[in-house]
């Protein structure tokens, strides 16, 4: 749900979150963010991000002999609890109906509220679809972000080759 990718590094990596903290403190960044070894954090800033504007979370790994940066999109923090949250109180007025309906099953009466299973796992799969929507729709902030990874990396690289 939420778009990752892993790019391998020259070095330890430390040299590439620096690149990052200078980029972001030029007067003409068009990003903001906190960089903090071994993770750092992207985003747009407010007066440009909408309300599904995406977030960039970097981390260095180390596998085998070298270094390799993992980046995942993801939603501001808030749109991502509140989805979090809308899917938890959707399972538990699902799960809900279902058990009344069994008892209503058990009773012998009518079995109306065990609708209620089928038709929140329809509006969870119908918010899940929304989710991928919403990255369609942040597709060129997605590529905005991590082209200012990839620049750091280019010319972090450029630095150690001089």
């Amino acid at each position: 749900m939420r778009p990752v990718f892993r790019l391998p590094l020259p070095g330890d990596g430390n040299a590439v979150f620096d690149r990052l903290t200078v980029k972001l403190a030029e007067a003409d960044s068009r990003l903001v963010g906190q960089v903090m070894p071994p993770n750092a954090f992207l985003r747009r800033p407010d007066k440009h991000s909408r309300l599904l504007s995406p977030h960039l979370n970097l981390q260095l790994r180390t596998e085998g002999d070298r270094t390799v940066l993992y980046g995942r999109f993801s939603p501001r923090p808030n749109v991502w609890t509140g989805f979090m949250a809308l899917f938890f109180l959707i399972a538990m007025l699902g799960l809900g109906g279902l058990v009344y309906g069994l008892a209503q099953l058990t009773l012998g009466g009518s079995a109306w509220a065990i609708w209620a299973a089928p038709a929140s796992l329809a509006l969870i799969a119908f918010i899940y679809g929304a989710a991928f929507i919403g990255q369609g729709l942040s597709g060129g902030e997605m590529y905005e972000l991590r082209a200012f990874v990839e620049a750091a990396i280019r010319e972090t690289s450029s630095d150690q080759d001089s």
